[in-house]
């Protein structure tokens, strides 16, 4: 690559030899064995490598390379410092093949823990088997924290629900549920299952809540305070699932999603009337121009993916 001139930016190389010239050079020295064959793979003039090494070796204060008939050879000290540099150019190879290769990268995933038992396992496993390459990290963890590791960087995408507006990030809608008011049966109320309730109706209630920083919980919340009460609290769950089982158990009332398999046993769901009792759920990424300005291949490679066939995936799998 000459002086000036930009590398492609889905050659791993060339951008880590952006990032660390002088171990590239020093290794390029050692694997070719002279200065002159180094230089032309560097694609520099010998002179200008010459120099740089030169200069390295003067402000480490040891000597890398010796002469060696017509060419050089690594001194003890190089001999030593090889190994060590040729995994840090490694290691740097493999991140630029993450940052820019769409078969190669990696994706850093946040999703709700409803999320994670078949719909996360079933998108991982339907595009890796079109992109085996690329690697994951993933994060279970509630949407407020997902919405927070998603605007602070630790994570490129975020399945999630609601969907946030503002806060720099995009956002596309896969699937909506229902909210419901889920009352034991025997319960009073369950007698309006066909007809439905208001949002108020059940303001005497003691509920069985999500804990804060919960998507539900934060719908929940939005719904109550629309309806203008302050809900009795009883029990607050960590998961959905926890909260059926308190209110089949008898322990108070929610606001659920619709269950797709119908009604826990000994859980009766009544409709919402006149409010807007939905929860989408969709995939959350940072709007364009934030985050530095750059996605990487292989997250939009996912995204997209998520935004074709997760419509067709979510609807059976939660709740």
């Amino acid at each position: 690559m000459e002086r000036g001139e930009r590398p492609d930016s889905t050659d791993a190389d060339a951008l880590a030899r952006v990032l660390a010239p002088r171990l590239w050079m020093v290794a390029a020295v050692a694997a070719t064995g002279h200065i002159t064959q180094a230089a032309e793979s560097l694609g520099m003039p010998q002179p200008t490598l010459s120099r740089a090494l030169a200069r390295v070796q003067e402000e480490l204060g040891m000597a890398l390379v010796e002469r060696s008939g017509r060419g050089v050879r690594p001194t003890r000290a190089g001999r030593l410092l090889l190994p060590h540099l040729e995994r840090a150019l490694q290691d740097l190879r493999q991140g630029m093949t993450e940052l820019t290769g769409a078969e190669e990268g990696r994706v850093a995933l946040t999703f709700l823990p409803t999320l994670g038992v078949e719909v996360v396992p079933a998108l991982l496993r339907g595009f890796r088997a079109e992109h085996p390459g690329v690697r994951f990290s993933l994060t279970q963890e509630p949407w407020a924290q997902s919405l927070r590791r998603l605007t602070a960087g630790g994570a490129d995408l975020a399945l999630t629900s609601p969907l946030p507006s503002g806060q720099g990030l995009a956002s596309a809608t896969l699937h909506t549920q229902t909210l419901r008011l889920v009352v034991p049966e025997g319960h009073p109320l369950a007698r309006e299952r066909e007809r439905g309730v208001t949002g108020g109706a059940a303001a005497r209630e003691e509920f069985v809540l999500l804990k804060p920083g919960r998507g539900v919980r934060h719908l929940t919340d939005r719904l109550n305070e629309r309806a203008g009460f302050t809900p009795r609290v009883a029990f607050e769950a960590d998961d959905i699932a926890t909260a059926r089982g308190l209110v089949a158990a008898g322990l108070g009332v929610s606001v659920l999603p619709a269950r797709p398999k119908g009604p826990l046993s000994g859980t009766v769901e009544l409709p919402l009337r006149g409010v807007d009792a939905r929860r989408p759920i969709g995939v959350v990424w940072p709007e364009e121009g934030s985050g530095g300005g750059y996605e990487p291949p292989a997250v939009a490679l996912f995204r997209d993916y998520v935004r074709r066939v997760g419509p067709s995936v979510i609807p059976d799998m939660t709740g």
